[in-house]
């Protein structure tokens, strides 16, 4: 089978020749795990077998997927915009005595040659909490996706006063949290996270709508498989393998809007977990039933006209108020494109520069220890500072600040 989307090429992040591997000490568990190997390549081989197979029948997935809108990328003109992100440490924060020390840090960067009076072409904001309860690991993603719909807020501020010219925002990852979609309304309605977020994000929407600004979330870590809902079944591999796989540089796809595709995928996945499929289309259907604007997002996949191996397809969620056209907002996003990354670079940027460390959660645990010795000397209570302690002492070494060799 000769791939529609050109051949493989190189293995993409592979070492060059001339580089010297690190060299990995074989102790029991590492070659415990290296003898997994084959048994991971033979489970990775049937999937890519799987999906030749549906590729190549005459019923399968070459004719129903060349009935779905496609075209070929230009290299339009970026517009003025700004890209927005947010971050958490993925381990969920410092494990403390007292509780978990977590933080989330948002912030943007403009592009296009954005204008901006009297505010910042860039910024940061950053909040931190002490909390003690067990959920945090489930809840601090969606508090992060609340400081970023914050920051958005303040951004369309800038635009409605005439601070900023911006008329695209893109957003590093979906436009619409996915708890958002696939929960019912009784479950958001008892969650007082999800209602803010719930709220921010409708309200977010209408004010990008009544400026006409296009809202974009670019999305680098998709595992979904909602092309299998447009073809009614499930396939094999995931959406950005198989665009991967079947685009060809500088061309895109477009799937179809949510209010189309997240019913029937609801089935889908609800059939795999062994759930009632029809109880789960109904919440899907509730949820944008509720929320209208939801539905309408426009979910496309693009491979950048890089002449480079290895290339992705790039998943978008798009909400075109601006009524730049899709065809144009694709390309604007080629001709954005990182060579090193195959992402639009402003995504690239707002990552790097609201990058946070664990170190620097380190850092604030020691500034709050010292704060809190003078609060407490007077009162003879510094005893309690144990609180603050590192619940695995022998996991000290992920938040200590790297010294310097000599």
């Amino acid at each position: 089978m000769a791939w529609p989307g050109g051949a493989p090429g190189p293995l993409p992040g592979g070492p060059a020749p001339e580089e010297d591997e690190e060299e990995i000490e074989l102790t029991p568990a590492v070659q415990m795990l290296l003898e997994t190997s084959r048994y991971i390549a033979e489970k990775i081989a049937s999937k890519i077998l799987g999906f030749r197979e549906e590729y190549t029948s005459d019923e399968g997935l070459s004719r129903q997927l060349g009935s779905l809108p496609r075209g070929r990328l230009g290299e339009a003109q970026p517009e003025p915009g700004v890209a927005i992100d947010s971050t958490f440490p993925i381990d969920g924060g410092v494990e403390l005595v007292g509780g978990r020390l977590i933080a989330v840090v948002a912030g943007y960067v403009s592009f296009g040659g954005l204008a901006a009076r009297g505010v910042r072409r860039h910024d940061v904001y950053a909040q931190a909490r002490f909390v003690d309860t067990e959920d945090t690991q489930r809840i601090l993603p969606l508090y992060a996706k609340l400081v970023e719909k914050a920051v958005a807020h303040r951004v369309l501020g800038y635009v409605e006063d005439g601070s900023m010219n911006a008329r695209v925002i893109l957003f590093d990852g979906e436009l619409v949290p996915y708890p958002l979609l696939f929960k019912s309304q009784k479950t958001v309605a008892r969650s007082r996270l999800l209602v803010r977020l719930d709220e921010q994000v409708a309200r977010l929407l209408e004010r990008a709508r009544s400026l006409r600004l296009t809202l974009v979330g670019v999305v680098k870590r998709s595992y979904s498989r909602l092309l299998g809902a447009r073809l009614g079944r499930r396939l094999s591999i995931n959406d950005k393998a198989l665009m991967s796989l079947l685009l060809s540089r500088g061309e895109y796809l477009v799937a179809g809007q949510f209010q189309e595709i997240l019913p029937r995928y609801a089935e889908i996945v609800a059939a795999e977990k062994g759930l009632d499929p029809g109880k789960y289309r109904s919440i899907v259907e509730e949820r944008l039933g509720l929320r209208s604007e939801y539905g309408r997002v426009t979910v496309a996949f693009y491979k950048p006209s890089l002449p480079r191996p290895g290339l992705q397809a790039v998943r978008v969620e798009v909400l075109d108020y601006g009524g730049l056209g899709l065809k144009k907002l694709l390309s604007m996003l080629n001709t954005l494109t990182n060579p090193a990354t195959g992402l639009p670079y402003p995504i690239d940027l707002v990552d790097e520069y609201t990058r946070l460390e664990s170190r620097m959660l380190e850092l604030l645990r020691r500034r709050i220890i010292s704060h809190l010795a003078e609060m407490l000397e007077e009162v003879g209570g510094t005893r309690a500072l144990v609180l603050l302690s590192h619940t695995n002492p022998e996991k000290r070494y992920v938040y200590e600040p790297r010294r310097r060799r000599g």
